[in-house]
């Protein structure tokens, strides 16, 4: 199924980006298939040479529901929606997983192939990649250890 984000949206003045995506539903849809292709990436999943991301998305697979759903009410909350991020800041939430800054490159651009494939107009997507990339350094900060 591919859903076509922009029948959706207004774009009336002041709508905030959660509102332009659509909502939590097509922001948890968007979020499902970045994690299916991270996990599945052998650059950042299963396989990986990060030997913590390889264990987690091969290893840990029953703490994927939770982060399915940290990540939806985090995107949610951090695109200006009626939500609460009541999770780890983010630096401690990945530490341990010592992300590579290109790694995390990576993932930004299963993001951005997740957003092309529901067909997220240009200024959502641009936007969504942006809030995204401006944690670049929260998510690589156990790299630098």
């Amino acid at each position: 199924m591919v859903l076509n984000m922009s029948n959706q949206l207004t774009h009336m003045a002041g709508e905030s980006l959660y509102e332009r995506l659509g909502g939590i539903y097509p922001i948890a849809l968007v979020v499902d298939r970045v994690i299916d292709k991270v996990a599945e990436n052998p650059k950042v999943g299963k396989g990986s040479k990060n030997p913590e991301l390889d264990d987690y998305f091969t290893n840990k697979t029953d703490r994927l529901p939770g982060f399915r759903f940290m990540t939806t009410l985090w995107v949610a909350a951090d695109a200006g929606g009626p939500f609460e991020y009541t999770g780890k800041k983010l630096d401690d939430a990945h530490f341990n997983f010592h992300i590579k800054p290109e790694e995390f490159d990576e993932v930004a651009a299963e993001l951005r192939r997740a957003l092309e494939y529901y067909n997220v107009p240009e200024r959502e997507k641009e936007e969504t990649m942006s809030a995204f990339i401006a944690h670049r350094g929260e998510v690589t900060a156990g790299s630098r250890m």
